[in-house]
């Protein structure tokens, strides 16, 4: 029988676990002898620090609670630390799964989705109101997981369970469903001014576009040099020695009459050069 976990010692530290859920969480393969949280929760024994990768769509929601449990006690005990990324999808119960971890990162082309439990019923009046009864209970206790991650009211998860809420990667960060994304946050284009958002836009895109618009009225203010606006002063020319109208530091007594004389036939011979003789 396929189990739809795997945990296996982490490659780069032994003592530390990776546990994969892939596909759905299946309530046969669960239940049956060689795939219970018996079982699991051996395999979780032995490891400390465990990474969780999520990729589905859900499935039995006790077998989900059970291993958000098993995850819940591992860190809580301080036997290590988990770690949650979720890989491409967290639907339903396994979005239940992903509250467990310490840490919740999401890809950016991931996303999550969280619903009301729904079962099958067979008998009468009686026994469809014990159904839908026991459906409010098992709500209550998918509430709590998400309060407890997100801080939201339990009147806003009822509200978003009810009307089947799907979000991106962004979405789940902006909502604390998620503390990061998974490489980094999804970036606005470059061009995104604050006109073009609009009321659904998620307040950290705000945040970004309004730093970006910042950056660059401080740029506007105080614009780089431009070599061809602002032209280097030309280089003192060398200097003339025979020229009377710089200033020479003083000189010996003696050498002043020679330098008068130089000084004046230099002088005389710029006067014939603007005539051009």
């Amino acid at each position: 029988m396929v189990r739809f976990w795997n945990l296996i010692p982490d490659a780069e530290a032994p003592e530390d676990g990776v546990l994969d859920i892939e596909g759905p969480i299946a309530e046969e393969a669960w239940w049956g002898d060689e795939c219970s949280s018996k079982e699991f929760r051996k395999a979780l024994a032995g490891i400390g620090n465990v990474t969780v990768h999520i990729n589905s769509p859900g499935g039995d929601v006790m077998a989900g609670a059970e291993i958000y449990s098993a995850l819940r006690e591992h860190s809580l005990n301080g036997k290590g630390r988990v770690k949650v990324i979720i890989t491409a999808l967290a639907a339903s119960a396994a979005s239940v799964v992903a509250m467990a971890g310490d840490e919740i990162q999401i890809s950016p082309v991931a996303y999550m989705m969280i619903h009301n439990p729904w079962s099958f019923a067979v008998g009468d009046a009686k026994e469809m109101r014990k159904t839908a009864k026991t459906l409010d209970e098992i709500t209550e206790g998918l509430i709590t997981a998400y309060q407890q991650r997100t801080g939201k009211t339990r009147d806003q998860l009822k509200k978003m369970l009810e009307n089947e809420t799907w979000m991106s990667a962004q979405t789940c960060v902006d909502e604390g469903f998620a503390d990061s994304i998974y490489g980094g946050e999804i970036r606005a284009a470059a061009c995104a001014g604050g006109g073009m958002l609009t009321k659904a836009t998620p307040e950290s895109i705000r945040e970004m576009c309004q730093r970006w618009e910042a950056s660059r009225g401080r740029k506007n203010e105080d614009p780089e040099e431009d070599p061809e606006e602002n032209p280097e002063e030309p280089e003192d020319p060398e200097e003339d020695p025979d020229d009377p109208e710089k200033e020479k530091p003083q000189e010996d007594p003696d050498k002043e009459e020679d330098k008068a004389k130089r000084a004046e036939i230099a002088r005389r011979a710029r006067i014939l050069a603007r005539h051009e003789w």
